[in-house]
């Protein structure tokens, strides 16, 4: 978020914050592009303004959403919508004394299929519609009277209807239609001796497959052309009169992938082409039992599924390329014989996202790439074991969407994969909005939600690009103001928050503290003011209402000055505070629930008696769903970076969480950011030196401590330090990297490409001529634009990892970490001239390289 030093901000987007309550339940759509994440302000379609509509079946037929929908009038009857509030109408009353409750919808090929109940003297029928009233209309009377034939299972393959229905004399058998009532009819009759029960009807590859029992040889798999002759027998798995029961049935690729019990291995996972020579067991995964295989999804050609093998890896997810030396688990998440019980695997890009338990943090959202090192949490997002149980997971245009329980209750959520593009969409309900029915139709999210106004109903939301944006503050010298810019410079926003006498400085950071899809602006103020930590609109620049927004950080004493950080350290989803003391106070670290105003954490980050000041960021370096908090030492402390859990305090260990930024003699202080710029799900740390020290940026990996970037972001000649940020400023996935100059130095703002240091943004944050220095922050507004047809656009944002590469210079060698070289005597003036000693050389070196 904001930059290295004081409120250096890691490089997620904000996370949802305060809870807002909807005066109206609705249809949510929203349009997502590749990688990128959608913020979602909900629009109602209130199909029933007395009580709930629960509208359910979603299914899209050419321009239109067709569904099932409760009315106060009507009864529940077929509806359909285009998306806005006029186009949202029932499409026929079919039953006109009381429900038809329409069922089983399918499009095949531009016509809706359904089944519905008219009604005497008819039960419970085969429908279609082409959307008006006139063309909705019974196919056939299947079973003549006023009984059912109960069509269920209705399947589209290659533009026929398939179906189950109990004709009367031949009891329920599989049907074929073309939407006539003489192309009506039975295909084969199984069974002549009862019902054959045809079910798990599956398209694959233009041939129908289906588990019946044609009265000898149990429950099999058949296969049918449409025909009474192409309708067969593919195999007696289970020989004799007993039941292989065959489920699950999968296409993936063209093979036809299920489950099944021969009566020896038990139920376990099989594959055909349609011949009986073709048809075999692939593994038997479990040989003490059933593995009971389900949960099928194809990604790149691979087919995963979760298992369960007693008494060694419990249930786990597994893959299989329909081969037995290619099927296989993925990982044993939950170590040992205790199950994860992957569930909800859904394919996003190429990447398999699931619910999941390890046994530590509960059922959370986990992803995989088919790898064991590629499978991997990525939110816990309840603190702990409890379990926040994302369920019906769904892919809309690259980006998986899914609902989850927290604090807030069951809500709708979103994720691109990474730990800070999980979150919140809204919060619609003080307790629960309990969103179900989740589809994706042509682009657009569709689900059922209650918002406690208007009952359960239907929503949408469309979307459109967020606006980023960078923040700065003034430095000390000049009076304190606030100013907020786009990405080409233009600014749109400027405040003082504090008194237009006050001139010793103010410190930004940004998060959307309140879910309103505007970045809100933390500011501390620098030498000479009190601790008081704000938290403003970043739109209209007035005080943030609700939540921890105008407080005291320590005590009201003391002047030296804050820094201050934003970052999710207790993994709810929702933005803390972290503070640090400038130069003359303590190391003292604090960690502030916005939501509740409860201190998380407090400690010292360094010696207690050292009092340089302590600069701090916020990121995820370990991947775990939860922020850590970075510091680095001011003035008078050597170049040392550490990391600490952000609800313990405790020092974090690992490659990246205790190590030297620059040459260990130099004490001129430095500043810190993270982000994830190597896009391995870890923050990274960004680095730049403070005062005597060039405008020398790193950037290390968390993984392994390696350099990802390196370059000077001005002349190198300058020594009055440079203060950095992070944030997608040109919407490609990427972070780029944020700077601004120290005293001395001139407004300029610079935004560097994270992927190839292209200069971005390149402009002056107030009077060109001023040389008091900044501070700088980074985001990107959500910004609602205006309402037409009744649908609510809003931006998405781009949640994606940060990329920097590095250019000159060699890693440093680690010198051991003590005190003493905290607190060494030598000036740091006096450093900077030995640092620098070679200011020419360096000049004529990145004057090749284009850099000034």
């Amino acid at each position: 978020m904001a930059w290295t030093s004081f409120f250096a901000q890691t490089t997620k987007q904000p996370q949802q914050a305060q809870r807002k309550t909807l005066s109206e339940a609705s249809l949510q759509l929203e349009q997502l592009e590749p990688r990128q994440m959608m913020d979602a302000s909900p629009v109602l379609l209130n199909i029933n303004p007395i009580g709930s509509s629960n509208p359910e079946d979603f299914t899209e037929v050419h321009d239109r959403i067709f569904f099932t929908a409760q009315h106060d009038t009507y009864g529940r009857e077929l509806w359909a919508t285009d998306g806005t509030s006029a186009g949202t109408q029932l499409v026929k009353d079919i039953n006109l004394l009381g429900h038809s409750n329409p069922d089983d919808l399918v499009n095949v090929n531009g016509t809706l299929f359904f089944t519905a109940d008219s009604g005497f003297p008819h039960g419970r029928e085969l429908w279609m519609s082409d959307g008006t009233e006139a063309g909705t209309q019974m196919v056939k009377n299947i079973f003549p009277g006023p009984d059912s034939s109960d069509p269920l299972e209705l399947t589209n393959v290659n533009g026929t209807l398939f179906f189950v229905a109990n004709g009367g004399l031949e009891g329920v058998e599989l049907w074929k239609s073309d939407g006539t009532s003489a192309g009506t009819q039975m295909v084969k009759d199984i069974n002549d001796t009862g019902s054959s029960t045809p079910n798990h009807l599956t398209n694959v590859n233009g041939t129908l497959f289906f588990a019946a029992h044609d009265g000898d040889m149990g429950v099999e798999l058949w296969m049918s052309n449409g025909t009474s002759a192409g309708t067969q027998l593919v195999k007696d798995i289970r020989p004799g009169g007993e039941d292989s029961s065959p489920t699950e049935l999968f296409n993936a690729n063209g093979t036809l992938f299920f489950v099944a019990n021969d009566g020896v291995h038990s139920f376990e996972l099989w594959r055909s082409d349609g011949t009986s020579a073709g048809t075999t067991m692939i593994r038997d995964i479990d040989p003490s039992g059933s593995s009971f295989v389900n949960e099928f999804t194809e990604m790149n050609g691979t087919v995963f599924f979760q298992a369960y093998v007693g008494g060694i890896t419990g249930r786990e997810l597994w893959r299989t390329d329909g081969t037995s030396a290619g099927t296989m688990i993925v990982k044993d998440i939950n170590f040992g014989s205790d199950i994860s019980y992957p569930q909800g695997l859904t394919n996003v890009n190429g990447m398999l996202f699931f619910s999941a338990n390890d046994g530590v943090n509960g059922y959370e959202l986990w992803k995989s790439d088919g790898t064991t090192g590629g499978t991997v949490l990525v939110k816990n997002v309840l603190s702990g074991s409890a379990d926040s149980d994302p369920s019906q997971l769904t892919n809309v245009n690259g980006t998986l969407f899914f609902t989850n329980t927290t604090a807030f209750g069951n809500e709708l959520w979103m994720s691109d994969g990474t730990l800070p593009g999980t979150q919140l969409v809204k919060d619609l309900h003080p307790a629960s909005s309990t969103p179900t029915d989740l589809i994706n139709l042509n682009g657009t999210l569709f689900f059922q939600a209650n918002d406690n106004a208007a009952g359960r109903e239907l929503w949408m939301v469309d979307l459109v690009e967020e606006q980023p944006i960078i923040v700065t503050g003034t430095d000390a010298g000049v009076p304190a103001t606030v100013r907020v810019f786009d990405e080409a410079g233009n600014e749109l926003l400027n405040f003082t928050p504090y008194s237009p006498a006050f001139t010793g400085g103010v410190r930004v950071a940004v998060g959307d503290f309140n879910g309103d899809n505007v970045m809100d602006i933390v500011t501390v103020a620098g030498p000479t003011g009190g601790p008081h930590v704000q938290v403003f609109d970043g739109q209209t620049g007035n005080l943030l209402a609700g939540g921890l927004n105008n407080f005291y950080a320590y005590d009201p004493a003391i002047t030296n000055g804050l820094f201050v950080a934003v970052g999710d350290v207790n993994g709810d989803g929702f933005d803390d505070i972290i503070t640090s003391v400038d130069v003359g106070g303590g190391p003292h670290i604090k960690a502030f629930d916005f939501q509740t105003g409860d201190v998380i954490t407090e400690f010292y980050a360094y010696h207690p008696e050292f009092v340089g000041g302590v600069r701090i960021a916020c990121g995820d370096v370990n991947g775990d769903g939860h922020d850590e908090i970075i510091t680095a030492p001011g003035v008078g402390g050597g170049p040392r970076v550490r990391v600490f859990n952000g609800m313990t305090g405790a020092p974090m260990i690992g490659p990246a969480t205790d190590f030297y930024a620059y040459d260990a003699a130099f004490l001129g202080g430095i500043y810190v950011a993270a982000g994830d710029i190597d896009n391995d799900g870890r923050d990274d740390i960004i680095t730049a030196p403070g005062a005597g020290g060039g405008p020398h940026i790193r950037a290390f990996s968390s993984a392994d401590l390696s350099l990802l970037q390196d370059f000077y972001a001005y002349n190198p000649a300058f020594l009055g330090g440079v203060r950095v940020g992070s944030a997608d400023i040109n919407n490609d996935g990427f972070a780029d990297i944020l700077t601004v100059p120290g005293a001395t130095g001139g407004p300029h703002v610079r935004a560097f490409s994270g992927v190839n240091l292209a200069d971005l943004s390149n402009f002056y944050s107030g009077n060109p001529a001023g040389t008091s220095g900044l501070f700088i922050a980074g985001g990107a507004h959500a910004f609602p634009v205006q309402a037409e047809s009744g649908i609510l656009s809003l931006p998405f944002e781009k949640n994606a990892p940060f990329e920097f590469e590095a250019l000159v210079e060699d890693n440093v060698e680690e010198e051991a970490v003590t005190y003493d070289s905290l607190t060494k005597k030598k000036s740091w003036l006096e450093e900077a001239d030995e640092f620098y000693s070679h200011t020419e050389e360096i000049d004529d070196l990145f004057r090749g390289l284009g850099i000034k």
